[in-house]
This record gives structure tokens, sequence and C-alpha cells, in this order.
């Protein structure tokens, strides 16, 4: 086939699917969240790309790149942000954005105050070393022995005590694996997950720091404590809601203290009575949650519709909302 001609139809099918989207899009009657993300080519080309997230009427969460375009302009706050705009802007989706997750990278939190600050946009929510770990300590006698054995002149030996900090070190950043596993999910929501899996690594940091008062496991701890606390002294509160609104999380235990700090002001006084009940709180936090096999957040919604239908319309945005920016970078690397 000529380049032109594969040119021109590859253009037709993406003008025809654009236009699908955006006439999907101006009739769905739900919020549509986006992650975006910027990226540089082997050749110094700089490119940013937003994908938008959202629940479909059967109740799918469902994912489209809406944008992946060169960016000529400086990765700087404001250039990122005014990309996005542009990109949900042509998709008409002005008055159906719900949220905009960004990294920590110093240009998308600048671009983030940017967004925040602009008065035209109206958000509803303003192969690692664990492993090498994993494998070595499976193989620690045979690996000492070599080891040993390859040092016996100058007397660096692995003992006993290096392979009990290996496992400290080991099951520490398990849990840190585990959650950025969930938090990387794409075609499952997430966003429910987030705090209860932030928990699971602080108690797993000071438990670990309590049971090994070490000087070595110690020094590595605190470092730990540091930048968690960095990136970690303040959760927006959509996790909190989206926490409470998972049947599962919300009773338990370990997110008791976490919720009812979190919980929207007045819930719990006689003025909000009227309105929680009217739209099913009360209901919904008092209802006997029975453990599934294969539990799945999206479908019990669907499957309670009609026993919580005010709720279940709140409810049914925000599981689109991801954890990370991982659905962006996918297609950097699609």
């Amino acid at each position: 086939m000529p380049r032109n001609t594969l040119k021109r139809r590859t253009q037709q099918l993406y003008y025809a699917y654009r236009g699908y989207l955006m006439e999907m899009f101006r009739t769905y009657d739900g919020c549509v969240s986006l992650t975006s993300d910027t990226w540089t080519s082997t050749y110094r080309e700089p490119f940013v790309c937003v994908t938008s997230h959202w629940i479909d009427d059967d109740w799918l969460l469902q994912k489209r790149l809406i944008c992946f375009e060169a960016m000529e302009e400086a990765h700087n706050g404001f250039n990122i942000k005014s990309r996005i705009v542009s990109c949900y802007k042509n998709f008409q989706l002005v008055d159906k954005l719900f949220s905009i997750s960004l990294d920590n990278a110093m240009a998308n939190t600048s671009a983030m105050q940017f967004l925040k600050e602009d008065p035209s946009i109206k958000l509803v929510l303003n192969g690692s070393l664990m492993h090498l770990l994993r494998d070595a300590i499976a193989y620690h006698d045979v690996l000492t022995d070599m080891y040993n054995e390859s040092r016996a002149t100058d007397g660096q030996f692995i003992t006993n005590d290096h392979w009990s900090l290996a496992k400290i070190v080991h099951d520490v950043l398990e849990t840190f694996y585990n959650a950025t596993h969930i938090f990387s999910y794409v075609y499952e929501p997430n966003i429910h997950t987030v705090i209860l899996e932030c928990i699971k690594i602080i108690c797993t940091i000071k438990q670990t720091s309590l049971a090994n008062p070490g000087a070595a496991v110690k020094r590595l701890i605190d470092d730990m404590k540091v930048k968690w606390c960095a990136y970690f002294t303040e959760f927006p509160p959509i996790y909190a809601i989206a926490a409470i609104l998972d049947p599962g999380a919300s009773r338990f235990e370990i997110l008791g203290p976490v919720l009812k700090k979190s919980r929207p002001d007045g819930l719990g006084s006689s003025s909000s009575s009227s309105s929680s009940s009217n739209i099913g709180i009360r209901e919904y936090l008092t209802y006997q949650f029975k453990t599934e096999e294969n539990f799945h957040i999206i479908q019990w919604w669907k499957n309670h519709s009609s026993k919580f239908p005010v709720l279940t319309i709140i409810t049914k945005d925000i599981p689109a909302i991801l954890a990370s920016t991982i659905a962006s970078k996918f297609a950097f690397s699609a």
C-alpha cells in the first residue's frame, strides 16, 4: 500500500473514532476523570498525553487515550496545564470533568496549582530490589558458602546478621511493592484502596522500627519515614470518600479512626440527619455486608443500585478516578 494512501486511511480512522468519542461523551450522563503525563523520546522529542476514565452504562471501567501530542514548548507547569485544558475542551468535557491525576514531578505539581487557580476549570473534586532479596534469601546457604569461599583471603564474610537485615528490608519493601502493584491498576478501580494500603505501609514501618532497635535498621527506617511523610502528610478527601464507599474496606477496624476523622463535617449532627437519610448514607453504613469471594466494587454497587438508588448515582463516577498516572505512561510504551 502506498504510504500516502496509508496515511490518508489512518487519518480517516482517527477522525472517525475521535468523532465517535466526542459524541459518546456528549450524551454520557456521568463524569469523566483524567490522567496525564509527559515524556521525552530517545531523540529528545517531548510529548504529552491525556487518558480519560469513566464507568459506562454497563458499569464497566473504561479508558481511552484522548491526547497524544508533540509538546514543542517547555515542560513547565503552565504549558502542561494549557495542554490538558485544550485537550478536554476539544472533547467537550468541561461540564463533565470529575478529577485530574498527575504524578509528583515538580512541573506537574506546578501544573496542578495552575489548574486549581484557573476559574474556567470546574472539577467536581478540587523487577525490583524486593524480588532480588526474595530470591537471594531462598538460597542464602548456597550464596553464603560461595561468597565466603571467594573472600577467604580478606575476611569479608557474609554472616547470619546480614541475612537477618536482608529479610527485614525485604519484608518492608514487599509492603511497598504490593501497594505499588494495586496503585498501578489500569483496568480495575483502585482509588478506594489508597488509604488502606498507605496505612499498611505506615504500620509496617512502625512495627519494623519497634521490633528492630538496632542502628542499621533504625537508620533505614528513619529515612523511609522522612520520605513517606513528605508525600503523605495530608490525604485528599476523595481518598476517604472512596474508602467509605467500599462496602468491604469501610468495615475494617484499621480504617475506623481515619474514616471517622475524614468524614464530612456535620455527618453525625442532627442538622444533617435528614439529608444523610435521604441519600442513604446511614442505611449504607449500617448495612450488613457479606464477604464475597470475587468481590468487585463496581459490580457490588451495580447489584445494589435498587437498595441505594441515590447513593449509587453519586458513587458511580468515583471508581473511574485512578490512583496513579500509569494509564498515561502506558501510552508511551505501547
